[in-house]
């Protein structure tokens, strides 16, 4: 909550297994005219703080702190700032609410030129807020069949003529509303040309606006099925408007509301994960986050949709499900004993539990929750218990009573599980460090998620626990297992029989055990072929297990798709079998690696993600490095024997396609040469470039003349490399989308080689003179090498100079600041480091939007410019000074200038 603005949840779309990227159609008309009205200025508001403009249209989409903590945050945020503010999907039409809320945001705002947008869809809203109003058409009707479209049939799928026609009746009827379309596209999908033409003529009226949304979401719920699934869409109403809920918590409640129990051979979890997507393809639910991999991580409801759970809930007595809010009223016993669900936001203490006899589902939120209630030892319905967030540090040893137990939450802090816990036959998750595990846990043989599990030194901590473990699921991590004898003793883990184990960590720790017997461990450790990602950590045998080398009959991890080999110190080459799937390969701190397989990229064409560090015995890489067509990601970091990353393959023109967007070769001081023929293909396509600490680098001026082929180049930095320069010319390079420069011209450059790379630092400021936002010069040993563009760098706002005349003779050559500096009007953080000058000049009071400067290392610096020189620096509030030994601060600068921090 900002002050007394309603509360709105941020979403942004990932891409996931159910849902393409989001939709983006029409608008184009109302951005421009948007924008006009909040950067109009008339005369008499040209002092305005703040402009605020009321956007009105039919929609499309936590713990309130105190007003005073809020303020402050949001003061020191906006501190000396220019905002543009967002509220969406604004109902409050209290006009002294807004009134305290305007006087609030003028409170915490000090810079003219601000934006406000709100949207409603409630005129009296937009009359009461503002002065100015904005009222957003509908989409057309092509617009809708667009959406439709693409929620109905898969992307870039043609469209049969006979649905083509019918669908652009039902766009008609969605009325320009986006929302709508949305929907109703989701019910469409997989439906026949029959029930198209039914949902057409009989599934949707004519309705006006609102009612026509409230009837299209109506039938989105009608065509759900099973009809447990319209129970589980019903049941995510329990949350506020607005909360952004996690997948996994959603799916727990709904099986401990045993709604996924179509029959006894069905799997909740994953029937649950089919309901999921389901809800979010007919767009009743919509992804807030996701991970990596492209896997919903949580969700949000539309305001709309979640009115249309609600009153599917209300038709239902008694109350089943609720969400206590802190401060709310007690529960009424009669309420309580009919209760299913309760998410409790407040202090539980006082809470009688035995009255709730029929909950399933119990999550405690607060952190002034420091023990677990006695009277929630009476629940013996429990199904989920979460307690997560709440500082509860010991559970009671009547937690093992609670024997129906599917789900359980435990906080980070505290002692050991009591070995009680071990009686819940029934629980099938569970979440909780390590070092906390009961001894036997092995006698959970239902348990399906166990994130972590460390071998111990006594009996009923040794890894043969996991041996009756056979339903896990998803990711687990085993730690210690340098305590584990033998291959013997670690086939007792039985991890081969566990198919529904997708991500493995093995982690060995760094103590010293003279009698380790690493690689029979591991080799015992084979886990089953469904296996996508493995993380071997702190290995220390020299060759990898022969599952891993595909040696004999044994069957081949075919599904991997990450692999993460760390700390594997004594491991002397890397013998991987051909693993068609991977898509990402970490080779981390294997000090003894001296190679890799010849044939490795050409047996592991599908990789995507390759990173390299700290492997010191490294000299080359295998050739074939530049047929990877599918590399996006390529990081070499601290191999300081590395001569080599291969030569190219000798495919025809055109059978290599570069893919690659980031390159990143750090302190690799024996590197001589990046073959040129890898550049050129990457060229097109790069958008990061790094090079730094290259100093055995023989072609860099070739390597320069491959960027005039990156448009999409938005980050270049090169330090630590001789002959910065290009062979050719560099004026007519398209670098408009580079937003990053960071550049070292080396201390070791020799001078007649100069007037060639100022030439070229000059050429590509050139190129991005327009889109450059951030530039680092490093080592520049006079000003007059400055380069002449550096005044031209229109989007500006981020100047660094380093390290700058590194040599005490060089003193007398930069003792002045070049004047070019202060045409940068969008500067506002400039560093200065070893500069020599002893007065900073007065026309730093030019930079207009100078917020923070930072001098380290000015020994010769005396005094700061005046403060009648600054005046006009409105935004200027940093002022950081490092090893600056002769710098006098008068008082009216500490007056004047609180945020000022001298070391």
């Amino acid at each position: 909550m900002i002050v007394n603005a309603p509360v709105v949840t941020p979403v942004s779309f990932e891409t996931d297994p159910v849902s393409v990227d989001p939709i983006f159609i029409g608008r184009d008309d109302d951005v421009p005219k948007l924008v006009h009205m909040l950067t109009q200025t008339h005369q008499e508001e040209e002092k305005r703080m703040f402009s605020i403009v009321a956007l009105v249209g039919m929609g499309g989409g936590d713990e309130c702190q105190s007003k005073e903590a809020i303020l402050r945050k949001l003061k020191d945020a906006l501190k000396e700032k220019t905002y543009f503010l967002v509220l969406d999907d604004v109902w409050n039409e209290d006009i002294k609410e807004w009134e305290g809320f305007m006087n609030s945001m003028s409170g915490v705002t000090s810079t003219m030129g601000n934006g406000i947008i709100i949207t409603t869809r409630s005129q009296n809203v937009a009359s009461i807020v503002t002065p100015l109003e904005y009222t957003l058409s509908g989409l057309s009707d092509d617009e809708c069949w667009s959406i439709i479209k693409e929620k109905a049939f898969d992307a870039n799928g043609e469209v049969p003529p006979e649905f083509e026609m019918i669908g652009k009746e039902i766009a008609k009827r969605c009325q320009g509303l986006p929302l709508a379309a949305n929907v109703v596209g989701g019910v469409l999908r997989h439906k026949s040309e029959e029930e198209w033409r039914l949902i057409n003529e009989k599934g949707l009226s004519n309705g006006e606006g609102a009612e026509n949304i409230k009837e299209i979401l109506k039938l989105s719920f009608d065509y759900l099925s099973p009809p447990p699934l319209k129970r589980c869409f019903a049941y995510c109403s329990v949350f506020p408007k607005g909360k952004e809920i996690v997948k996994q918590d959603l799916i727990e409640l709904w099986m401990g509301e045993e709604f996924l129990q179509l029959n006894k051979e069905d799997d909740m979890e994953s029937l649950g994960n089919m309901f999921f997507n389901v809800l979010i393809q007919n767009s009743l639910l919509q992804v807030a986050k996701g991970d990596y991999l492209g896997d919903v991580v949580s969700y949000v409801m539309h305001d709309l949709v979640h009115d249309l759970a609600s009153s599917v809930l209300s038709n239902r007595t008694p109350i089943r499900y609720m969400y206590l809010k802190k401060g709310s009223s007690p529960i009424p016993k009669e309420v309580a004993k009919h209760l299913r669900t309760l998410i409790f936001e407040g202090d539980p203490s006082h809470t009688k539990f035995s009255n709730f006899k029929s909950l399933r589902n119990l999550t405690l939120t607060s952190y002034d929750c420091k023990e677990l209630p006695n009277s929630i030892r009476e629940l013996i319905h429990l199904r989920k218990l979460d307690i997560l967030c709440t500082s509860i540090e010991n559970l009671p040893g009547w937690i093992g009573e609670l024997h129906h137990l599917q789900t359980l939450s435990v906080g980070n802090g505290g002692k050991k599980l009591p070995n009680t816990l071990t009686y819940l036959i029934n629980l099938r998750r569970l979440y909780v460090d390590s070092d906390k595990l009961p001894v036997k846990i092995g006698r959970l043989t239902s348990l399906q998620t166990l994130p972590e599990f460390s071998v111990g030194n006594e009996k009923g901590y040794w890894i043969e626990e996991l041996r009756s473990l056979k339903n896990l699921k998803k990711s687990l991590k085993i730690q210690h297992l340098e305590r584990v004898c033998d291959e013997k003793e670690v086939m007792k883990a039985n991890m081969l029989e566990k198919p529904n184990l997708h991500e493995l960590v093995l982690q060995w720790d760094e103590v010293d055990f003279s009698e380790r017997n690493d690689e029979s461990v591991l080799e015992g450790l084979r886990p089953h072929a469904n296996l996508k990602k493995l993380t071997i950590d702190g290995y220390r045998g020299k060759r990898f297990p022969t599952w891993l080398q595909g040696e004999g009959s044994i069957l081949p991890l075919h599904n991997l798709i990450k692999l993460n080999l760390t700390g594997c110190s004594e491991c002397e080459e890397i013998t991987l079998y051909h693993l068609p799937n991977l898509r990402s390969f970490f080779i981390r701190e294997l000090k003894s690696l001296k190679c890799l397989p010849k044939r490795f990229f050409y047996n592991h064409c599908n990789l995507s993600y390759l990173d390299i560090y700290d492997c010191d015995m490294l000299e080359a890489l295998p050739d074939g490095l530049d047929t990877l067509n599918s590399l996006e990601v390529l990081s070499i970091e601290r191999c300081k024997n590395l001569k080599s990353i291969g030569n190219p393959s000798c495919g025809g023109e055109g059978e290599n396609q570069g893919n690659l967007r980031e390159l990143s070769i750090r302190d690799c001081g024996e590197l001589m040469e990046l073959p040129r023929q890898m550049l050129e293909l990457w060229a097109p396509t790069i958008e990061v470039l790094e090079l730094e600490g290259l100093r055995s680098l023989t072609n860099l001026p070739m390597l320069i003349d491959c960027l005039a082929k990156s448009s999409h180049l938005r980050t270049l930095e090169i330090r630590g490399i001789p002959k910065l320069m290009s062979a050719g010319s560099v004026e007519s390079w398209d670098l408009g989308s580079l937003k990053w420069l960071e550049i070292d011209v080396h201390e070791e450059w020799p001078k007649e080689t100069s007037v060639a790379i100022n030439e070229t630092v000059n050429g590509i400021l050139e190129g991005c003179c327009n889109s450059l936002e951030r530039l680092t010069l490093r080592r520049v040993d006079i000003w007059e090498w400055l380069p002449q563009s550096i005044n031209r760098l229109t989007s500006l706002w981020d100047l660094k100079l380093e390290n700058i005349g590194i040599e005490e003779l060089r003193v007398e050559n930069w003792e002045w600041l070049p004047q070019s500096i202060q045409r940068l009007t969008s500067l506002s953080w400039l560093k200065l480091e070893n500069i020599g000058i002893e007065e900073l000049p007065q026309w730093l009071g030019n930079l207009s939007a100078l917020e923070t400067l930072r001098l380290d290392g000015c020994t010769k610096l005396r005094c700061l410019p005046s403060m009648d020189a600054l005046k006009h620096l409105t935004k200027f509030g940093w002022l950081y000074i490092n090893n600056c030994p002769k710098l006098s601060i008068d008082s009216e600068w500490r007056n004047h200038h609180p945020k000022l921090i001298i070391r």
